[in-house]
């Protein structure tokens, strides 16, 4: 269903394309300083790679003024066609998608750099929509919702809650009284042969990460004490105290499992699902992802699987050892997921 733009949509796209016209604004000027006061020398040298900077800037200013010529176009064309998406549904899904990159500069004055930006996505009717950070965090997953959106340059002019699937379920919920939650649901029961299994597993890929830390960490201060150079630690301040710190956690998670397998025992906790959310991080080429379930006792990550068979308003128990803070399973719907074959 598409309506016409009112006045208070029109300002919203002109501020877009206010606010395009003077980022070009400032990397014109930008590029104009590099070009007077860095490589115009360069140029008087006479040097035969004199040019080569020259012309590497210039293609980075049209591919940078490229893109912003192609936005204040999308945002024109929006204003002239002067009509809006208005789209309403359920929320199917949510995802966050974080791209980090990190660029390394070598020889003379070594440097690196890296960047990380944030990208907010929800499923109405099928279609994946990217939405603002505060749409993104008042949305959730089940509830209906309506938004208007321009069909080209994508700016989410409005958006309402229409019905709350979360608030719904916590009121048919049991009451539970204020400040015994989660101790009020929560129980104690037998380790199976599984959970112990999920433990170990869990132990393992923890041990795992810490030794890379630790290794990643330890080898220049183990270069430096080797050498004989074991004042110079200092100077790489604060790294000796991160590696004991991760010599601290590694020790500790070993504790910790060989406590609570010894034990045989693990927290029950009956829970209630009020969001839940996949979040895909891509860095210099290479995607991994995590599901997440957001619930009143807190957030857990679960198996792919195991999340597409969870709904928001769902009761559900979460079974963690006594000693660990990680879930090994959860029990939807009197069926349990072990955590140990999934992940």
């Amino acid at each position: 269903m598409q309506k016409t733009l009112t006045q208070n949509d029109r300002k919203k796209i002109q501020q877009k394309i206010w606010g395009t016209v003077g980022i070009i604004l400032f990397a014109i000027a930008m590029f104009t300083a590099i070009y007077f006061f860095v490589l115009r020398n360069f140029l008087k040298n006479g040097d035969d790679f004199g040019w080569i900077p020259t012309v590497i800037l210039s293609l980075f200013a049209i591919f940078f003024l490229g893109i912003a010529a192609y936005l204040i176009q999308n945002f024109s064309q929006d204003l002239k066609i002067g009509v809006k998406n208005c789209i309403e549904g359920v929320v199917e899904d949510k995802r966050l998608n974080i791209k980090k990159t990190s660029r390394h500069r070598t020889g003379r004055g070594r440097s690196s750099k890296s960047s990380t930006q944030r990208y907010y996505y929800i499923t109405v009717n099928g279609e994946a929509h990217k939405i603002p950070y505060d749409m993104y965090t008042k949305a959730k997953v089940g509830d209906t919702i309506y938004f208007e959106v321009t069909p080209n340059s994508k700016i989410i002019l409005s958006y309402t809650i229409l019905k709350s699937e979360v608030a719904t379920a916590l009121q048919t919920a049991p009451k539970i009284r204020k400040g015994a939650y989660p101790t009020s649901r929560q129980k104690q029961s037998r380790l199976t042969r599984e959970d112990k299994a999920t433990i170990r597993d869990l132990y393992d890929k923890g041990l795992r990460r810490r030794f890379m830390y630790i290794s990643i960490v330890g080898l220049p201060i183990f270069g430096l004490v080797y050498n004989g150079l074991w004042v110079f630690a200092l100077f790489i301040f604060p790294l000796p105290i991160i590696l004991l710190y991760q010599v601290y956690k590694a020790i500790l998670l070993y504790i910790h499992t060989k406590k609570s397998i010894r034990e045989g025992k693990k927290n029950v906790t009956t829970t209630q699902v009020i969001d839940k959310l996949f979040t895909t991080i891509t860095k210099n080429g290479r995607s991994s992802s995590n599901y997440k379930l957001k619930t009143t006792y807190k957030t857990i990550i679960v198996p792919e699987h195991v999340y597409g068979n969870v709904h928001t308003g769902n009761e559900i128990v979460v079974h963690e050892a006594m000693y660990t803070t990680a879930a090994i399973g959860l029990t939807v719907d009197d069926h349990y997921y072990s955590f140990y074959t999934d992940f």
